[in-house]
Protein backbone atom coordinates (compact mmCIF):
# COMPACT_ATOMS: atom_id res chain seq x y z
CA UNK A 1 0.00 0.00 0.00
CA UNK A 2 1.40 3.58 -0.60
CA UNK A 3 0.05 5.64 2.59
CA UNK A 4 -1.38 9.16 1.39
CA UNK A 5 1.68 11.59 0.72
CA UNK A 6 1.83 15.05 2.83
CA UNK A 7 0.10 17.44 0.48
CA UNK A 8 -0.90 14.44 -2.01
CA UNK A 9 -4.24 16.74 -2.49
CA UNK A 10 -3.07 18.88 -3.99
CA UNK A 11 -1.74 16.70 -6.93
CA UNK A 12 -5.70 14.89 -7.72
CA UNK A 13 -9.13 16.16 -8.53
CA UNK A 14 -11.54 14.90 -6.18
CA UNK A 15 -13.51 13.00 -8.50
CA UNK A 16 -10.96 11.17 -8.92
CA UNK A 17 -11.56 10.03 -4.84
CA UNK A 18 -14.71 9.58 -5.57
CA UNK A 19 -14.49 6.72 -8.13
CA UNK A 20 -12.13 5.06 -6.39
CA UNK A 21 -14.95 5.17 -3.24
CA UNK A 22 -17.41 4.02 -6.54
CA UNK A 23 -15.54 1.35 -7.30
CA UNK A 24 -14.61 0.78 -3.72
CA UNK A 25 -10.96 0.03 -4.31
CA UNK A 26 -9.41 0.29 -0.85
CA UNK A 27 -5.60 -1.37 -0.30
CA UNK A 28 -6.60 -2.00 3.47
CA UNK A 29 -9.57 -2.20 5.93
CA UNK A 30 -11.12 0.86 6.57
CA UNK A 31 -10.75 2.65 10.28
CA UNK A 32 -12.24 5.83 11.27
CA UNK A 33 -9.56 8.42 12.65
CA UNK A 34 -10.86 7.86 16.31
CA UNK A 35 -10.36 3.87 15.67
CA UNK A 36 -13.68 2.43 14.86
CA UNK A 37 -13.79 0.13 11.97
CA UNK A 38 -15.80 0.91 9.18
CA UNK A 39 -17.76 -1.83 6.89
CA UNK A 40 -19.67 -0.72 4.03
CA UNK A 41 -23.25 -2.39 3.02
CA UNK A 42 -23.63 -0.16 0.16
CA UNK A 43 -21.26 2.25 -0.86
CA UNK A 44 -24.63 4.41 -2.28
CA UNK A 45 -25.52 6.09 -4.90
CA UNK A 46 -23.31 9.00 -6.98
CA UNK A 47 -24.86 12.29 -7.21
CA UNK A 48 -21.63 14.16 -8.56
CA UNK A 49 -21.56 16.43 -5.83
CA UNK A 50 -24.73 17.80 -5.88
CA UNK A 51 -25.75 17.88 -2.58
CA UNK A 52 -23.65 14.88 -0.57
CA UNK A 53 -21.67 12.93 -2.92
CA UNK A 54 -22.81 9.37 -2.40
CA UNK A 55 -26.68 9.13 -0.79
CA UNK A 56 -28.60 6.12 0.39
CA UNK A 57 -25.39 4.19 1.51
CA UNK A 58 -25.46 2.21 4.76
CA UNK A 59 -22.47 1.54 6.76
CA UNK A 60 -21.20 -0.90 10.22
CA UNK A 61 -19.64 0.38 12.61
CA UNK A 62 -17.28 -0.96 14.99
CA UNK A 63 -19.58 -4.41 13.70
CA UNK A 64 -22.33 -3.75 15.63
CA UNK A 65 -23.79 0.30 14.96
CA UNK A 66 -25.70 0.15 11.41
CA UNK A 67 -26.15 3.74 9.85
CA UNK A 68 -27.89 4.70 6.87
CA UNK A 69 -27.37 8.18 4.93
CA UNK A 70 -24.87 10.10 2.66
CA UNK A 71 -21.42 9.52 2.39
CA UNK A 72 -19.50 13.22 1.74
CA UNK A 73 -15.82 12.52 0.03
CA UNK A 74 -13.30 15.34 0.22
CA UNK A 75 -9.23 15.78 -0.15
CA UNK A 76 -9.01 17.08 3.16
CA UNK A 77 -11.23 17.06 5.99
CA UNK A 78 -10.93 21.10 6.46
CA UNK A 79 -12.87 20.89 3.27
CA UNK A 80 -16.23 20.09 5.01
CA UNK A 81 -15.94 23.62 6.56
CA UNK A 82 -14.61 25.46 4.02
CA UNK A 83 -17.72 24.98 1.66
CA UNK A 84 -20.18 25.46 4.39
CA UNK A 85 -21.11 21.79 4.52
CA UNK A 86 -21.48 22.53 8.40
CA UNK A 87 -24.15 25.34 7.83
CA UNK A 88 -25.95 23.33 5.61
CA UNK A 89 -28.63 21.22 6.32
CA UNK A 90 -28.25 19.46 3.28
CA UNK A 91 -25.78 17.70 4.59
CA UNK A 92 -27.60 16.63 8.13
CA UNK A 93 -27.52 12.93 6.36
CA UNK A 94 -23.95 12.49 5.71
CA UNK A 95 -22.89 9.30 8.09
CA UNK A 96 -19.23 9.14 6.90
CA UNK A 97 -16.89 11.65 5.93
CA UNK A 98 -14.38 9.90 3.27
CA UNK A 99 -11.21 12.06 2.83
CA UNK A 100 -8.13 11.68 1.20
CA UNK A 101 -6.01 13.28 3.74
CA UNK A 102 -6.77 13.75 7.93
CA UNK A 103 -5.58 17.15 8.64
CA UNK A 104 -7.07 17.16 12.07
CA UNK A 105 -10.17 19.22 11.46
CA UNK A 106 -13.55 17.98 12.76
CA UNK A 107 -16.65 17.45 11.41
CA UNK A 108 -19.75 18.54 12.56
CA UNK A 109 -22.76 18.93 11.33
CA UNK A 110 -25.49 21.82 10.92
CA UNK A 111 -27.82 19.83 13.27
CA UNK A 112 -24.67 19.55 15.73
CA UNK A 113 -23.77 15.92 15.37
CA UNK A 114 -20.29 15.16 14.71
CA UNK A 115 -19.85 12.83 11.88
CA UNK A 116 -17.17 10.06 11.62
CA UNK A 117 -14.02 10.88 9.44
CA UNK A 118 -12.16 7.98 8.42
CA UNK A 119 -8.96 8.53 5.79
CA UNK A 120 -9.27 6.35 3.06
CA UNK A 121 -6.56 3.99 2.64
CA UNK A 122 -5.77 4.61 -1.05
CA UNK A 123 -2.94 3.57 -3.42
CA UNK A 124 -1.66 6.62 -5.68
CA UNK A 125 -1.11 4.54 -8.22
CA UNK A 126 -5.16 4.22 -8.28
CA UNK A 127 -5.82 7.90 -8.44
CA UNK A 128 -3.58 8.27 -11.29
CA UNK A 129 -5.75 5.59 -13.22
CA UNK A 130 -9.24 7.13 -13.16
CA UNK A 131 -11.02 6.47 -15.56
CA UNK A 132 -10.99 9.14 -18.64
CA UNK A 133 -14.90 9.52 -19.09
CA UNK A 134 -14.85 10.54 -15.23
CA UNK A 135 -14.65 14.34 -15.66
CA UNK A 136 -17.16 14.39 -18.19
CA UNK A 137 -19.96 13.92 -15.85
CA UNK A 138 -19.16 17.10 -15.11
CA UNK A 139 -21.29 17.88 -18.06
CA UNK A 140 -24.74 16.42 -16.17
CA UNK A 141 -26.31 17.02 -13.13
CA UNK A 142 -26.71 20.72 -13.03
CA UNK A 143 -29.72 22.97 -14.30
CA UNK A 144 -29.60 21.32 -17.64
CA UNK A 145 -28.08 18.24 -18.61
CA UNK A 146 -28.14 17.60 -22.28
CA UNK A 147 -29.35 20.28 -24.58
CA UNK A 148 -26.88 20.07 -26.52
CA UNK A 149 -27.43 16.77 -27.51
CA UNK A 150 -31.60 17.71 -27.31
CA UNK A 151 -30.78 20.06 -29.93
CA UNK A 152 -28.60 17.74 -32.20
CA UNK A 153 -29.86 14.56 -31.74
CA UNK A 154 -33.38 14.61 -30.64
CA UNK A 155 -33.95 11.54 -31.96
CA UNK A 156 -31.61 9.83 -29.46
CA UNK A 157 -33.13 11.35 -26.40
CA UNK A 158 -36.52 10.11 -27.37
CA UNK A 159 -35.75 6.74 -27.98
CA UNK A 160 -34.20 6.64 -24.82
CA UNK A 161 -37.42 7.99 -23.35
CA UNK A 162 -39.26 5.81 -24.69
CA UNK A 163 -37.39 3.09 -23.19
CA UNK A 164 -37.95 4.36 -20.56
CA UNK A 165 -41.81 4.61 -20.56
CA UNK A 166 -41.83 0.69 -21.61
CA UNK A 167 -39.70 0.44 -18.32
CA UNK A 168 -42.44 2.41 -16.58
CA UNK A 169 -45.30 0.50 -18.11
CA UNK A 170 -43.82 -2.93 -17.52
CA UNK A 171 -43.48 -2.06 -13.70
CA UNK A 172 -47.41 -1.43 -13.64
CA UNK A 173 -48.40 -4.36 -15.27
CA UNK A 174 -46.50 -6.46 -13.15
CA UNK A 175 -47.76 -5.16 -10.01
CA UNK A 176 -51.42 -5.54 -11.65
CA UNK A 177 -50.39 -8.80 -12.41
CA UNK A 178 -49.76 -9.85 -8.98
CA UNK A 179 -52.96 -8.45 -7.88
CA UNK A 180 -55.01 -10.86 -10.50
CA UNK A 181 -54.04 -13.72 -8.18
CA UNK A 182 -56.28 -12.24 -5.17
CA UNK A 183 -58.67 -10.87 -7.18
CA UNK A 184 -61.43 -10.91 -9.87
CA UNK A 185 -59.68 -9.36 -13.23
CA UNK A 186 -62.90 -7.07 -13.15
CA UNK A 187 -62.17 -5.41 -9.39
CA UNK A 188 -58.21 -4.95 -10.41
CA UNK A 189 -59.10 -2.73 -13.68
CA UNK A 190 -62.45 -0.79 -12.18
CA UNK A 191 -60.05 0.22 -8.69
CA UNK A 192 -57.13 1.35 -11.15
CA UNK A 193 -59.86 3.05 -13.25
CA UNK A 194 -61.28 4.68 -10.45
CA UNK A 195 -57.60 5.79 -8.84
CA UNK A 196 -57.30 7.38 -12.21
CA UNK A 197 -60.29 9.27 -11.74
CA UNK A 198 -59.36 10.88 -7.98
CA UNK A 199 -57.06 13.99 -8.19
CA UNK A 200 -53.66 13.89 -6.26
CA UNK A 201 -54.92 13.46 -2.50
CA UNK A 202 -58.34 12.13 -3.64
CA UNK A 203 -56.99 9.11 -5.21
CA UNK A 204 -56.98 6.74 -1.94
CA UNK A 205 -60.81 7.17 -1.21
CA UNK A 206 -61.74 7.16 -4.99
CA UNK A 207 -59.75 3.74 -4.42
CA UNK A 208 -61.65 3.11 -1.51
CA UNK A 209 -64.80 4.14 -2.90
CA UNK A 210 -64.17 1.05 -5.37
CA UNK A 211 -62.96 -1.85 -3.17
CA UNK A 212 -66.11 -1.13 -0.35
CA UNK A 213 -68.12 -1.38 -3.51
CA UNK A 214 -67.06 -4.82 -5.53
CA UNK A 215 -67.72 -4.47 -9.21
CA UNK A 216 -69.16 -7.87 -9.35
CA UNK A 217 -72.17 -7.27 -6.70
CA UNK A 218 -72.41 -3.11 -8.67
CA UNK A 219 -73.32 -4.89 -12.21
CA UNK A 220 -75.17 -7.27 -10.37
CA UNK A 221 -77.60 -4.91 -8.90
CA UNK A 222 -77.67 -2.62 -12.06
CA UNK A 223 -78.76 -6.03 -14.04
CA UNK A 224 -81.63 -5.53 -11.57
CA UNK A 225 -83.09 -2.26 -13.15
CA UNK A 226 -84.40 -0.83 -16.37
CA UNK A 227 -82.03 0.48 -18.33
CA UNK A 228 -82.88 4.31 -18.04
CA UNK A 229 -82.26 3.35 -14.30
CA UNK A 230 -78.90 2.54 -14.02
CA UNK A 231 -77.54 5.89 -13.90
CA UNK A 232 -79.37 6.82 -10.87
CA UNK A 233 -78.96 3.15 -9.23
CA UNK A 234 -75.04 3.65 -9.44
CA UNK A 235 -75.14 7.33 -8.25
CA UNK A 236 -77.21 5.96 -5.43
CA UNK A 237 -74.57 3.39 -4.33
CA UNK A 238 -71.38 5.33 -6.17
CA UNK A 239 -72.34 8.68 -3.99
CA UNK A 240 -73.45 6.59 -0.77
CA UNK A 241 -70.70 4.10 -0.23
CA UNK A 242 -68.57 7.65 -1.02
CA UNK A 243 -69.75 9.57 1.91
CA UNK A 244 -71.92 12.03 -0.15
CA UNK A 245 -75.12 11.91 1.17
CA UNK A 246 -77.31 13.80 1.97
CA UNK A 247 -75.69 16.06 -1.08
CA UNK A 248 -75.45 19.49 0.10
CA UNK A 249 -76.89 21.45 -2.70
CA UNK A 250 -73.34 23.30 -3.50
CA UNK A 251 -71.86 19.18 -4.26
CA UNK A 252 -74.81 18.57 -5.89
CA UNK A 253 -74.21 21.32 -8.39
CA UNK A 254 -70.17 20.55 -8.70
CA UNK A 255 -71.34 16.67 -9.40
CA UNK A 256 -73.66 18.49 -12.54
CA UNK A 257 -76.90 16.91 -10.85
CA UNK A 258 -80.58 18.37 -10.71
CA UNK A 259 -82.21 18.42 -7.53
CA UNK A 260 -84.43 15.77 -9.10
CA UNK A 261 -81.53 13.54 -9.40
CA UNK A 262 -80.20 14.07 -5.84
CA UNK A 263 -83.37 13.09 -4.40
CA UNK A 264 -83.37 10.03 -6.85
CA UNK A 265 -79.50 9.31 -5.45
CA UNK A 266 -80.50 9.56 -2.00
CA UNK A 267 -83.66 7.50 -2.22
CA UNK A 268 -81.83 4.47 -4.09
CA UNK A 269 -79.12 4.73 -1.63
CA UNK A 270 -81.42 4.17 1.09
CA UNK A 271 -83.50 1.63 -0.71
CA UNK A 272 -80.65 -0.55 -2.36
CA UNK A 273 -78.27 0.27 -0.64
CA UNK A 274 -78.21 -1.48 2.52
CA UNK A 275 -75.74 -3.91 2.13
CA UNK A 276 -73.26 -1.04 1.55
CA UNK A 277 -74.45 1.15 4.22
CA UNK A 278 -71.97 0.21 6.95
CA UNK A 279 -68.84 0.13 4.61
CA UNK A 280 -69.46 4.37 3.90
CA UNK A 281 -66.59 6.25 3.98
CA UNK A 282 -66.27 8.99 6.12
CA UNK A 283 -67.00 12.84 4.40
CA UNK A 284 -64.15 14.35 5.84
CA UNK A 285 -62.02 11.34 3.81
CA UNK A 286 -62.17 13.65 1.11
CA UNK A 287 -59.95 16.85 0.00
CA UNK A 288 -62.47 19.24 -1.28
CA UNK A 289 -60.07 22.97 -0.60
CA UNK A 290 -58.27 24.34 -3.46
CA UNK A 291 -59.60 21.75 -5.83
CA UNK A 292 -60.31 23.20 -9.56
CA UNK A 293 -64.14 22.20 -10.40
CA UNK A 294 -62.81 20.10 -12.94
CA UNK A 295 -61.28 17.63 -10.85
CA UNK A 296 -63.95 18.22 -7.50
CA UNK A 297 -64.34 14.40 -6.41
CA UNK A 298 -68.10 14.69 -7.05
CA UNK A 299 -67.66 15.44 -10.59
CA UNK A 300 -65.10 12.53 -10.65
CA UNK A 301 -67.68 10.12 -8.52
CA UNK A 302 -70.62 11.63 -11.49
CA UNK A 303 -68.16 10.56 -14.14
CA UNK A 304 -67.41 7.15 -12.96
CA UNK A 305 -71.07 6.51 -12.14
CA UNK A 306 -71.54 7.44 -15.97
CA UNK A 307 -68.79 4.96 -17.03
CA UNK A 308 -70.50 1.95 -15.04
CA UNK A 309 -73.91 2.69 -16.25
CA UNK A 310 -73.11 3.40 -19.85
CA UNK A 311 -70.73 0.39 -19.77
CA UNK A 312 -74.05 -2.25 -20.38
CA UNK A 313 -71.88 -5.23 -21.53
CA UNK A 314 -69.51 -4.42 -18.79
CA UNK A 315 -66.66 -2.65 -17.65
CA UNK A 316 -63.57 -4.38 -18.55
CA UNK A 317 -65.45 -6.36 -21.37
CA UNK A 318 -66.39 -2.43 -22.68
CA UNK A 319 -62.90 -0.82 -22.38
CA UNK A 320 -61.09 -4.74 -23.52
CA UNK A 321 -62.85 -4.58 -26.78
CA UNK A 322 -61.60 -1.39 -27.53
CA UNK A 323 -58.68 -2.12 -27.66
CA UNK A 324 -59.38 -5.52 -29.26
CA UNK A 325 -61.30 -3.92 -32.10
CA UNK A 326 -58.80 -1.16 -33.08
CA UNK A 327 -60.77 2.02 -31.81
CA UNK A 328 -59.31 4.71 -29.95
CA UNK A 329 -59.71 4.44 -26.45
CA UNK A 330 -59.13 7.88 -25.49
CA UNK A 331 -62.56 8.30 -26.97
CA UNK A 332 -64.33 5.39 -25.85
CA UNK A 333 -63.71 6.53 -22.09
CA UNK A 334 -65.10 10.15 -22.80
CA UNK A 335 -68.46 8.56 -24.14
CA UNK A 336 -68.80 6.35 -21.46
CA UNK A 337 -67.98 9.15 -18.80
CA UNK A 338 -70.74 11.51 -20.47
CA UNK A 339 -74.38 12.51 -19.34
CA UNK A 340 -76.59 15.03 -20.67
CA UNK A 341 -74.44 15.08 -23.57
CA UNK A 342 -71.36 16.24 -21.61
CA UNK A 343 -68.28 14.39 -20.62
CA UNK A 344 -67.75 14.46 -17.62
CA UNK A 345 -63.70 14.22 -17.81
CA UNK A 346 -61.24 15.85 -20.18
CA UNK A 347 -58.95 14.12 -23.33
CA UNK A 348 -56.13 14.56 -20.34
CA UNK A 349 -57.58 12.49 -17.99
CA UNK A 350 -59.37 10.03 -20.04
CA UNK A 351 -55.37 9.74 -21.94
CA UNK A 352 -54.35 9.04 -18.07
CA UNK A 353 -56.97 6.66 -17.98
CA UNK A 354 -55.73 4.80 -20.54
CA UNK A 355 -51.97 4.88 -19.87
CA UNK A 356 -52.05 4.41 -16.30
CA UNK A 357 -55.56 1.66 -15.73
CA UNK A 358 -56.63 0.21 -19.65
CA UNK A 359 -53.25 -0.65 -21.03
CA UNK A 360 -51.20 -1.90 -18.04
CA UNK A 361 -54.47 -3.94 -17.12
CA UNK A 362 -54.58 -5.36 -20.62
CA UNK A 363 -51.24 -6.31 -20.70
CA UNK A 364 -51.08 -8.05 -17.01
CA UNK A 365 -54.65 -10.21 -17.49
CA UNK A 366 -52.81 -11.12 -21.21
CA UNK A 367 -50.05 -12.29 -19.01
CA UNK A 368 -52.07 -13.92 -16.88
CA UNK A 369 -54.28 -15.65 -19.35
CA UNK A 370 -51.66 -16.37 -22.44
CA UNK A 371 -53.72 -13.93 -24.68
CA UNK A 372 -51.06 -12.96 -27.33
CA UNK A 373 -53.62 -11.35 -29.16
CA UNK A 374 -54.27 -8.86 -26.55
CA UNK A 375 -50.85 -8.00 -25.72
CA UNK A 376 -50.69 -7.07 -29.56
CA UNK A 377 -53.55 -4.90 -29.20
CA UNK A 378 -52.17 -3.06 -26.09
CA UNK A 379 -48.57 -2.55 -27.45
CA UNK A 380 -50.09 -0.60 -30.83
CA UNK A 381 -52.11 1.56 -28.47
CA UNK A 382 -49.28 2.17 -26.24
CA UNK A 383 -47.21 3.13 -29.42
CA UNK A 384 -49.79 5.49 -31.09
CA UNK A 385 -50.94 7.20 -27.83
CA UNK A 386 -51.08 10.89 -27.55
CA UNK A 387 -49.63 12.45 -25.01
CA UNK A 388 -51.53 14.19 -22.23
CA UNK A 389 -50.76 17.71 -21.20
CA UNK A 390 -47.80 18.21 -19.12
CA UNK A 391 -47.95 18.37 -15.62
CA UNK A 392 -44.88 19.46 -12.95
CA UNK A 393 -43.54 16.53 -13.46
CA UNK A 394 -42.40 15.86 -17.28
CA UNK A 395 -42.40 19.09 -17.58
CA UNK A 396 -39.44 19.35 -14.30
CA UNK A 397 -37.87 16.35 -16.27
CA UNK A 398 -37.77 17.87 -20.03
CA UNK A 399 -36.38 20.97 -18.30
CA UNK A 400 -34.13 18.80 -16.32
CA UNK A 401 -32.75 17.30 -19.99
CA UNK A 402 -33.49 19.76 -22.31
CA UNK A 403 -33.28 23.15 -21.32
CA UNK A 404 -34.01 25.49 -23.89
CA UNK A 405 -33.95 23.15 -26.87
CA UNK A 406 -36.79 22.08 -28.12
CA UNK A 407 -38.45 18.09 -28.24
CA UNK A 408 -41.34 17.53 -29.83
CA UNK A 409 -43.46 15.11 -31.01
CA UNK A 410 -43.62 13.05 -27.53
CA UNK A 411 -46.10 10.74 -27.45
CA UNK A 412 -47.50 9.11 -23.93
CA UNK A 413 -45.13 6.63 -24.09
CA UNK A 414 -41.72 9.30 -23.58
CA UNK A 415 -43.68 11.37 -21.99
CA UNK A 416 -44.51 8.55 -19.17
CA UNK A 417 -40.34 8.04 -19.62
CA UNK A 418 -40.14 11.53 -18.38
CA UNK A 419 -41.74 10.55 -15.12
CA UNK A 420 -39.90 7.70 -14.96
CA UNK A 421 -36.68 9.58 -15.37
CA UNK A 422 -37.46 12.18 -12.84
CA UNK A 423 -38.59 9.99 -9.66
CA UNK A 424 -35.79 7.37 -10.55
CA UNK A 425 -32.51 9.51 -11.51
CA UNK A 426 -33.52 13.14 -11.22
CA UNK A 427 -34.80 13.61 -8.32
CA UNK A 428 -32.62 11.38 -6.56
CA UNK A 429 -29.19 12.81 -8.27
CA UNK A 430 -28.43 8.89 -9.22
CA UNK A 431 -27.10 10.55 -12.66
CA UNK A 432 -24.25 7.65 -12.82
CA UNK A 433 -27.17 5.28 -13.08
CA UNK A 434 -29.22 7.62 -15.64
CA UNK A 435 -29.09 6.54 -19.62
CA UNK A 436 -29.63 10.08 -21.06
CA UNK A 437 -26.48 11.25 -18.43
CA UNK A 438 -24.32 8.09 -19.76
CA UNK A 439 -25.42 9.38 -23.75
CA UNK A 440 -24.12 12.92 -22.60
CA UNK A 441 -20.22 11.56 -21.31
CA UNK A 442 -20.25 9.32 -24.75
CA UNK A 443 -20.59 11.83 -26.88
CA UNK A 444 -18.07 14.34 -25.02
CA UNK A 445 -15.31 11.67 -25.21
Amino acid sequence: MDAPESHASERFPEIALSAVWNEQGFSAPLITIDGRSVEVIHRGSWTYGFGPDFRDAMILLDGRELRSGSIEIHLKTGQWREYGHHLDPRYDTVILHAVLEHDGSDTRRADGALVPTIALPVDLMMLQQTPPDAHAWSRVGGNVCAEELTREQPSEIRAILAHLGDVRLAAKSARLEARLTDLPPGDVMYQEVFDGLGFSANRDPMRAVASRLPLGDLELSLGTVAPDQRLNLTRGLLFGIAGFLPFSPSEAAMARLSTSETDRAERLWKDAGGAWHDAALAPTAWTRARVRPANHPALRLSAGAAMLANAKGGLVATLLASLQGGADPVTTIRRLATWDDTPGIGVDRAVGIVVNALIPFALALAEHTGDRDLTDRAATAWETLPAAEANEVPRRAIAQVAGSSRLTKLTARPQQGLIHLDATFCSPRRCFECPIARRVVVESR
